[in-house]
């Protein structure tokens, strides 16, 4: 009869244990949960704070392109025909001026005043004022070799000094 106390006594003890051993992986398992659930948590905020700043960028460069389109109107009008191409550039980062000019001459719609420019005939001649190619600058001579040039010049009646 002792000997079935005992083993009476070990099965109790044995659920005991296991009993304990379950609370601890139940714990384990909860804490588990929890830290997933935090760092589920976080990601999400982490990619809603993402998500509000793109949303706030956008939402900035669109009132900057409504506050700058009327001025490249008066530039560019033909640009009113490209409004949502033009801004669609400026949402993906190009500066309103570079997005009118990009979709204007990709269209062949962009008409670049030309000015004329005039040549005037400089007061002495049309004598060569740069060095032959294969020599150095007149920025990258020094002193002494740009009095070298000077005498040359001189010698050879490009230029008189009085």
């Amino acid at each position: 009869m002792q000997h079935m106390a005992d083993d009476e006594l070990d099965l109790d003890k044995l659920d005991t244990e296991i009993e304990k051993e379950n609370k601890v992986e139940k714990r384990i398992k909860d804490l588990s949960d929890k830290v997933k659930l935090t760092s589920n948590e976080r990601d999400e905020l982490k990619r809603l704070g993402d998500q509000k700043d793109s949303e706030n960028a956008t939402l900035k460069k669109e009132n900057e392109f409504l506050n700058s389109f009327g001025d490249v109107l008066g530039k560019h009008p033909e640009a009113s025909s490209y409004r949502d191409r033009i801004k669609e550039k400026v949402l993906k980062g190009y500066s309103i001026e570079d997005a009118t000019v990009s979709t204007l001459a990709s269209e062949g719609k962009l008409n670049v005043p030309r000015k004329e420019v005039i040549i005037e005939n400089p007061a002495g001649g049309s004598a060569v004022t740069q060095p032959p190619s294969g020599e150095k600058p007149l920025s990258q001579l020094t002193r002494d070799e740009k009095r070298v040039r000077l005498m040359e010049a001189e010698a050879r009646g490009d230029i008189a000094m009085n």
